[in-house]
């Protein structure tokens, strides 16, 4: 956990943070329960993440399409156990986003800021250029 912390600090003086993934999970949000309702799965689901070093911008690059993010706001997230960061992006076509970046779970999960839909990505590995 200390050594993600570094990379992540290490980065943003130095190079960029990639992040690979190699599954997706879609979810959508059921009012009725409050609870998020697993929707469809692709465990074949392989894409890249892409921060620039100052941990401004954000990339994302899956088979089909190539999407921009403009990262508005950051917070690290430790209570209760939580190793999490949280982001508030707006897309290249601006569409907004929250974007957890969660350690602990080994996953990125993207939720529509209107809180309907969340999209799960389990973390294959990370690495950082220098």
């Amino acid at each position: 956990m200390l050594s993600v912390i570094l990379v992540l600090l290490t980065t943003s003086a130095f190079g960029q943070f990639h992040i690979s993934t190699n599954s997706r999970v879609d979810y959508k949000w059921n009012e009725t329960n409050s609870e998020w309702e697993f929707d469809s799965k692709d465990e074949e689901s392989i894409t890249f993440l892409e921060f620039n070093k100052d941990f401004t911008l954000v990339k994302h690059t899956t088979a089909s399409t190539i999407s921009g993010y403009l990262i508005k706001s950051q917070e690290h997230d430790e209570e209760d156990g939580n190793d999490q960061y949280l982001f508030t992006l707006v897309s290249d076509i601006g569409n907004e986003y929250i974007m957890i970046y969660d350690i602990k779970n080994n996953n990125i999960r993207f939720i529509t800021d209107d809180f309907t839909r969340m999209i799960k990505f389990k973390i294959k590995s990370t690495w950082a250029d220098e």
